[in-house]
């Protein structure tokens, strides 16, 4: 039967229980999710652009902090061996590429069998012979040339003859071998990534480097929960985590002393916005638990981000959060912002606003974000209309910079926390920030554990640094080691490049506007996708469109559908 015609008020649709935005800066977050690329640089880049006098200031200290960490006799110990490896086998490389699927692969194919078969496919292809010989380490040469040989061994399946079968027997022997090789390989990198396996563990080795000035915020290693069982266990351990930061802190405040970075995703097996209702209802009792927890010992709680789709998600917790009568007053809470995504100088108006309208001082990490590659891929595959994120590492440097402005000019409302590991972004925000000028509680660096402690040391006697440490087991580590070694092996990357003795010092410092007014007089526009990423539309140039999908995470396009049903 059909249902009878009333002259009842539309009600919401199901999947949208979320109110509507009435405040014009949310509402301003929500519209600039993906703008045409030259649309939402324009702006950033007139920010960016500082005075001549500044900007020869910046080069300089950029080029002496360049200068004391290739300088700096770091090439040793294991630090040395992971980013001599990193430097040989870059992901620019077909081998770079073949280590980098090989390790993620083999730390999470639970048989033999397939790790086999797997060596054989990514090791058996590539062209070993070429790296022998090519870095000063003895251990990378070592590595390069147990790969030439184990990658001719394994080659040798399909050959036939007695001699052939030898190889085959040897190849048998080879496979257990490497994969062995490759899984102390990644036990190594991850010890030089991650700060120790439990919170008492890495409490301890942080003492060394808290005697010479540094700070440290200690993450608890692991991704989204899968299921609530997941979800209460990274509870526990966030739970844990404060008693055990909290008494080592012994009242030294939230500037001062350790704090905490939590995972939204690991604390809910359903952390998305199509489950809106039931993120309010039971993921936010959770983190108001925790941030009562770190209140009562005064450390910071900083809130990471994630991916784009989740952005509007854990806006909606802080401010919920920031009203919570029981954390009124408290200076901890904290938010970890991505320059990358188009909405970034949205989302620090936006903050800034919270802040001041909840009486909070909110710690703001501004970072230039971790999930590029995952993001990129994720429009494509939606079909959507643009990308959340810039195309080009210049302009994501551009926008660091202009955001860095915003939150430096709201000292009352925000403790910026900038983290960075490349020398020109720094030498840029400690010119904004006004050298002479600096005090205590100002705002402070950061950089992860294993990258940026070298650069830093230069640094940290005149600025705080907080290093970012992660926690956990060596199963715990994969999606984190696997975006560490993106960055680190990354050819554009500033701890890549400038462990590269051939490469000139002013090369690793240019200033991104110099950049991108190059590319402009090169390509007849500013700010332009980089011409080697179509959009997501023209994914198959020519040929055909790319089918066009709805972007479940837009709050327009979750009314547009609402309105119409």
């Amino acid at each position: 039967m059909m249902r009878p015609m009333t002259n009842a008020a539309p009600q919401a649709a199901p999947f949208s229980p979320r109110p509507r935005d009435t405040d014009p800066l949310r509402l301003a977050v929500t519209q600039a999710c993906r703008p045409p690329e030259p649309e939402a640089l324009a702006p950033l880049l007139a920010q960016a652009r500082l005075p001549a006098a500044m900007a020869q200031d910046i080069q300089a200290r950029a080029l002496r902090l360049a200068q004391g960490l290739r300088q700096r006799e770091h090439a040793s110990g294991r630090s040395g061996l992971v980013q001599g490896l990193l430097q040989q086998f870059a992901l620019s490389s077909q081998e770079g590429v073949a280590l980098m699927c090989l390790a993620e692969a083999l730390l999470r194919i639970p048989d033999a069998a397939t790790r086999d078969a797997l060596i054989r496919d990514k090791i058996g292809t590539g062209d070993w012979a070429a790296h022998l010989g090519k870095s000063p380490s003895l251990f990378v040469n070592a590595a390069t040339w147990g790969l030439l040989l184990t990658g001719r061994l394994v080659t040798t399946h399909s050959e036939g003859g007695l001699k052939d079968a030898l190889r085959r027997i040897t190849a048998r022997g080879g496979e257990p071998l490497i994969r062995k090789g490759v899984d102390v390989a990644m036990r190594m990198m991850g010890e030089q990534f991650v700060t120790g396996e439990t919170i008492e563990q890495a409490l301890g080795k942080a003492r060394t480097l808290e005697a010479r000035g540094f700070r440290y915020s200690y993450d608890m290693l692991g991704e989204a929960a899968l299921t609530g069982h997941d979800a209460d266990r990274y509870m526990q351990s966030y739970v844990d985590a404060i008693h055990a930061i909290g008494r080592a802190s012994a009242g030294r405040g939230v500037y001062e002393g350790p704090g905490i970075s939590i995972k939204l995703s690991a604390l809910h097996p359903r952390y998305a916005r199509a489950q809106w209702q039931r993120v309010m209802d039971e993921l936010y009792p959770r983190v108001l638990q925790l941030a009562e927890l770190a209140r009562g010992y005064d450390i910071g709680l900083n809130i990471d981000a994630e991916e784009a789709d989740r952005l509007e998600l854990s806006l909606d917790l802080l401010e919920r959060l920031c009203h919570a009568p029981s954390l009124a007053g408290f200076k901890g809470i904290g938010f970890v912002i991505q320059a990358y995504q188009k909405r970034c100088p949205r989302v620090i108006d936006y903050c800034i606003d919270l802040a001041r309208r909840s009486g909070h001082r909110l710690m703001i990490r501004l970072v230039k974000g971790a999930y590029w590659d995952s993001e990129i891929k994720r429009a494509q595959v939606d079909g959507l209309a643009d990308y959340p994120v810039y195309t080009r590492k210049a302009h994501t440097d551009i926008s660091y910079i202009a955001c860095a402005r915003k939150l430096l000019a709201a000292p009352d409302a925000v403790y910026p926390q900038f983290a960075t590991h490349n020398a020109q972004t720094l030498a840029t925000i400690y010119e904004l920030a006004g050298p002479a000028d600096y005090r205590p509680g100002q705002y402070e660096f950061q950089c992860l554990h294993g990258m940026g402690e070298p650069l830093y040391e230069q640094v940290v006697p005149e600025r705080p640094c907080r290093i970012y440490a992660p926690v956990g087991t060596h199963e715990t580590l994969l999606a984190y080691l696997v975006r560490r070694l993106l960055e680190n092996g990354a050819n554009t990357s500033f701890v890549n490049r400038v462990a590269d003795a051939t490469l000139p010092l002013e090369a690793l410092i240019d200033n991104p506007v110099d950049t991108v007014d190059a590319e402009a007089r090169a390509e007849g526009g500013a700010g332009l996708t980089h011409p080697r990423i179509a959009l997501p539309p023209q994914l198959y140039g020519s040929a055909r469109a790319n089918s066009q999908g709805l972007d479940l995470a837009a709050e327009p396009t979750l009314q547009c559908v609402a309105d119409a049903l």
